[in-house]
């Protein structure tokens, strides 16, 4: 039986369903009252066509909230617990536990960035899978502290599998980091958990060597990282200063991962043949 540890929290519908809920409520209850006063008092046929008329519309605008709440109800819901997350799927009514160690690919995006901007990241969303053909997890913004969902996931990926992930590399593995091309990004996101494969380029980091779709970076070159999610960019600078490469951070795959590692290989300087007890430990 799978550990889950205690349950920390519960990530369903949003706020915004209750405010859709009691919007839809006071325009029926307008709405009505419209339609009812008519009969209750003596008024000329034009006044009487107008509260209808009035009465008719409120009514269909409770109706269009409605429909929108069942738009922006959540596909997806969760639990979270110490060591992994519970997934609920609404259209199946399956769930399944899925612990932090087996999360292998995190992928976060926004499918319109000028459109994410105004929003002020209520576009952003963050999908997560623990293989390459397994479906993935969507959490949009429409769940319930979307935000800190998503960034304990990310936290738990780092630190289950930053020191595996350093390990291989200590061992001369070579680490492959999904990169996907940036005009289907909002493609990809719409298709949702049908979308098994996905379309780009690979990112491989070793011990030596970072392969880019700008060319092969030698890790030794690579003094310094900037990273700006909020811009979406990572800029990879040599000892000048100088961009040695930019790699868009909502295009690649466990992108918090690839950046701490990153981040740790350069601030330690580790080539293939230091011994890890000689570093520091990977946070």
């Amino acid at each position: 039986m799978i550990d889950k540890g205690q349950m920390l929290s519960r990530h369903d519908f949003s706020k915004v369903n209750w405010g859709i809920l009691a919007a839809a409520a006071l325009l029926l209850t307008i709405g009505g009252a419209l339609l009812m006063l008519p009969l209750m008092s003596n008024m000329e046929e034009r006044g009487i066509l107008t509260l209808l008329q009035t009465g008719a519309v409120t009514i269909l605008l409770a109706c269009i909230l409605l429909a929108l709440r069942h738009v922006l109800r959540p596909t997806q819901t969760y639990r979270l617990y110490e060591h992994g997350v519970r997934v609920f799927n609404s259209h199946n009514h399956q769930e399944r536990f899925i612990p932090f160690e087996k999360i292998v690919d995190i992928y976060r995006i926004r499918s319109v960035p000028l459109l994410g901007n105004l929003c002020g990241g209520l576009c952003e969303a963050m999908a997560f899978r623990t293989a390459a053909d397994q479906p993935w997890c969507t959490v949009f913004s429409n769940v319930s502290h979307a935000w800190a969902l998503r960034d304990t996931i990310i936290n738990q990926q780092i630190l289950l599998r930053g020191p595996v992930a350093l390990n291989a590399l200590y061992q001369g593995e070579e680490l492959a980091f999904n990169y996907i091309a940036g005009r289907t990004r909002w493609l990809t996101w719409l298709l949702g958990s049908r979308l098994r494969h996905l379309p780009g380029q690979t990112l491989r980091l070793s011990a030596k060597t970072l392969v880019t779709p700008q060319g092969d970076i030698a890790i030794e070159q690579i003094r310094s990282l900037d990273s700006q999610p909020q811009h979406g960019v990572i800029h990879l600078l040599d000892s000048q200063g100088q961009t040695l490469a930019t790699l868009r951070y909502y295009s690649l795959l466990s992108a918090d991962l690839f950046i701490a590692l990153l981040e740790h290989m350069i601030n330690n300087r580790i080539p293939a043949y230091r011994n890890p007890a000689m570093t520091r430990p990977f946070i």
